[in-house]
């Protein structure tokens, strides 16, 4: 029973970290202020990173990380 409980959490830290992983590499970041840089890396889209900074002292950018 052991096993079985050890091996569903390590499958869920690996699909958990994959996801993470996943969210840092998207193609635009919200950088600035707290954020520093690259920033918050989660956008897939130029207009889901500007609504996102809307209203902060937020600026969007490329993901540096993207080949």
């Amino acid at each position: 029973m052991r096993i079985v409980l050890l091996v569903i959490l390590g499958a869920g830290t690996l699909m958990g970290a994959s996801a993470l992983i996943s969210a840092e590499n998207s193609a635009y970041c919200l950088q600035g202020g707290e954020r520093g840089y690259p920033g918050n890396c989660q956008f897939s889209t130029y207009q889901q990173c500007v609504a996102s900074a809307s209203g902060t002292n937020a600026t969007c950018g490329t993901n540096p990380r993207m080949p």
